[in-house]
């Protein structure tokens, strides 16, 4: 079987260039941006590209598609599409992002707990203040969306001391946490909560999950940590709730409108850490991705779509 492969990402060469050494026959089209991508591709079966990427003019060019690889775990933009067929394959990059993750959710913890913004502050001024921090040992984080990522985060705070709890649909035993409550009690665990942490997918069901009644139930004295999706949050009542100290802070790095709008009050507030939605954009990405894009393109070429991995049931 032979195929026409499209790749968009800012790093389309070397998915194409691995990609040909594996399978030399394959018809590669790599784009870095849309601007690079053939006027036709009528004939392309297969599509490489983070869903952000994607959009449902594109979607409706691509009549020939037969399979999407998802360069991320999350496929949220690729369903949005209105002209996505119901028979195209979807696998996704699913398990990779374990590591990443727990590594952006712990720098937005510590930025908050040790206070680095005035900190940087304090270097810019050339000012000398030994400020008091808080520590993350014997506090209690909960972590909303228990998948590849939530259990790395929560088995890592485990390791800086913390008691873990994990909220889900499908409450299990998992190592690494102390408890897992079901989602329908999000707001007791809330309550719970020094480090409210939202893994959620974005998903009709979970749009605007985290919104007024949420925060009102934390402490004041809690953190909200969000490295799920933006449209999981109701961003004005996570705004009220910060502006007026229900909450002590929040770690951001994603929002509803990205990129973050130069007028939105969350850059300019100091109780505040940010990023430009980042926790999964890593230098070692391709390294990580690739196996499985070799392996699944070996499957899909052989037409062994059945052990394709991280098929996305829809």
């Amino acid at each position: 079987m032979t195929s026409e492969v499209l790749v968009i990402d800012v790093h389309a060469h070397i998915y194409a260039e691995q990609l040909r050494q594996h399978f030399p026959d394959l018809k590669i089209h790599a784009a870095h941006d849309h601007s690079e991508i053939p006027d036709d591709i009528s004939k392309v079966d297969v599509l490489f590209a983070f869903g952000i990427s994607i959009n449902d003019p594109l979607m409706q060019r691509l009549s020939d598609l037969k399979w999407i690889q998802s360069l991320a775990t999350g496929i949220d933009h690729f369903l949005r599409c209105p002209s996505l067929k119901p028979e195209v394959l979807i696998t996704s990059g699913r398990g990779i992002h374990g590591a990443p993750m727990r590594e952006t959710t712990v720098l937005l913890m510590l930025s908050l707990s040790q206070n680095t913004q005035q900190r940087s502050a304090d270097r810019r001024d050339h000012f000398w203040q030994r400020r008091l921090w808080s520590l993350l040992c014997d506090k209690t984080a909960v972590l909303v969306g228990i998948g590849v990522a939530g259990t790395a985060i929560g088995q890592l705070l485990k390791a800086f001391g913390m008691k873990v709890v994990g909220v889900s649909r499908e409450p299990r035993q998992i190592e690494g946490f102390d408890k897992i409550t079901p989602r329908e009690r999000l707001l007791e665990a809330a309550a719970e909560a020094d480090y409210l942490i939202n893994i959620l997918p974005g998903s009709p069901e979970n749009h605007g999950i985290f919104g007024r009644a949420v925060f009102e139930a934390m402490k004041p004295s809690a953190f909200f940590i969000n490295v799920g999706r933006g449209e999981t949050v109701d961003e004005q009542a996570l705004l009220s709730a910060l502006q007026s100290g229900r909450i002590a802070g929040a770690g951001l790095d994603v929002f509803a409108t990205e990129p973050l709008p130069k007028e939105s009050p969350f850059w300019d507030m100091p109780n505040v850490a940010m990023n430009p939605h980042i926790g999964g954009f890593f230098i070692e990405y391709e390294d990580y991705i690739m196996p499985l894009v070799i392996e699944n393109m070996g499957h899909f070429l052989a037409g062994r779509r059945s052990e394709m991995r991280n098929i996305v049931a829809r």
